[in-house]
């Protein structure tokens, strides 16, 4: 049986996925502030279909961004412990 993985890591093997993988917080406040009628913080996050549907509905006229404040802190903490 032979293992194709190396013994040692090479330095900095594993840190690339979960650089990119990790949600900034400061980053998904901007988008939601600046904007979150366009569902920026929803393409931000990965849920690019939700951010297609706020963009086509102007954030459902508001009231969705405004929900979506509201729960954004929770859902960050969702993505990054499940992403880690």
């Amino acid at each position: 049986m032979t293992d194709h993985s190396p013994v040692f890591p090479t330095p900095g093997a594993g840190t690339r996925r979960r650089r990119r993988s990790w949600r900034n917080p400061t980053d998904a406040w901007l988008f939601w502030i600046f904007f979150g009628w366009l569902g920026a913080h929803r393409y931000y996050l990965g849920d690019w279909r939700m951010g297609i549907a706020m963009t086509v509905t102007l954030g459902g006229l508001g009231l969705w961004s405004l929900l979506d404040g509201l729960f954004l802190g929770r859902r960050l903490r969702r993505i990054n412990d499940g992403r880690a």
